[in-house]
């Protein structure tokens, strides 16, 4: 999954997550996130709202080629 510290919090570690949401961790600390940065769960209160959306925008690398996401040109 991806992954990425904070660039300027450099010990908050933002992933993404098997069930599509982002979890921000710095040592036992930890919050659970959107990939927008709502607060879902956890006792990080805070994201980042624009690390969510970047490491949440990862696309499948076995459909990123095909046609409908290549919106017609060709392959």
């Amino acid at each position: 999954m991806a992954s990425l510290y904070h660039p300027f919090d450099t010990d908050h570690l933002y992933e993404y997550t098997e069930d599509g949401n982002i979890r921000v961790t710095a040592g036992e600390r930890q919050g659970l996130f959107t990939t927008q940065g709502i607060h879902i769960s956890g006792e990080f209160k805070h994201a980042d709202p624009q690390i969510c959306v970047w490491v949440g925008n990862n696309p499948d690398a076995t459909t990123q080629l095909s046609r409908p996401r290549m919106a017609g040109r060709e392959v």
